[in-house]
């Protein structure tokens, strides 16, 4: 066994280079540059990939990608369409409710839920691209299922106007977005979904105290 003592010009530390029966192994600072060396070429690799994915299988995923975000934004904006006299300043019924102190001006409802159904869309595609429908099919039926809890629970405030049932409903969606976003965690390569969901998460926490304070504030 021959050791060779070798020094990295990009740290200026020693590595060891040990030889034994013809097979080479490092030690030392000069493996942590070989894993860095690693990475890059593994970012290369995945560029690479992409950039000469085929173009049926590419526009497939084009395709799917704009399909998980038209349900999302576009079911959004049929909920918004429909309960459009029922919610903002248009709406007599929702002046007339007494409000917390804390409760936001109704220009700024439209803009955040299009941020969040358009990273809702994004997210599920990245876990599709993992899971597909039938491979892993639980995290995208879960996904589906808080989805339409979502769209029931606008519904339930805007058009049946019964604040104790949309209360109740939006908690139960509260506790399915936090179960998407356990199983989301779990996918192999795309734990990093669950970050896009934090900000629904956090919004519609918020929109949980501000129905229970309105269902509070108007009881009958």
């Amino acid at each position: 066994m021959t050791v060779v003592r070798v020094n990295t010009l990009t740290h200026g530390q020693d590595s060891v280079v040990s030889q034994n029966n013809g097979k080479v192994q490092t030690s030392g600072n000069h493996r942590g540059v070989m894993d860095k060396t690693d990475d890059v070429n593994l970012e290369k690799v995945n560029w690479e990939k992409l950039r000469y994915m085929p173009r049926r299988k590419l526009a497939i995923n084009c395709g799917v990608l704009v399909g998980f975000v038209v349900v999302c934004m576009g079911g959004g904006g049929i909920m918004g369409a429909i309960t459009a006299d029922s919610f903002g300043d248009e709406s007599e019924w929702y002046r007339s409710l007494e409000k917390p102190s804390f409760n936001p001006p109704s220009f700024l409802f439209g803009p955040v839920w299009s941020v969040l159904y358009l990273l809702m869309g994004i997210a599920a595609f990245a876990v599709w691209t993992k899971t597909g429908f039938t491979k892993r099919p639980l995290p995208l039926i879960v996904f589906f299922i808080q989805l339409v809890l979502n769209f029931l629970w606008v519904l339930i405030f805007g058009i049946a106007k019964d604040l104790g049932a949309a209360f109740v409903e939006i908690m139960f969606l509260w506790v399915m977005i936090c179960i998407t976003i356990v199983i989301f965690h779990t996918v192999k390569d795309r734990a990093w979904t669950h970050l896009l969901l934090l900000p629904y998460l956090a919004w519609v926490t918020f929109a949980s105290v501000l129905n229970f304070s309105l269902w509070d504030l108007n009881k009958k």
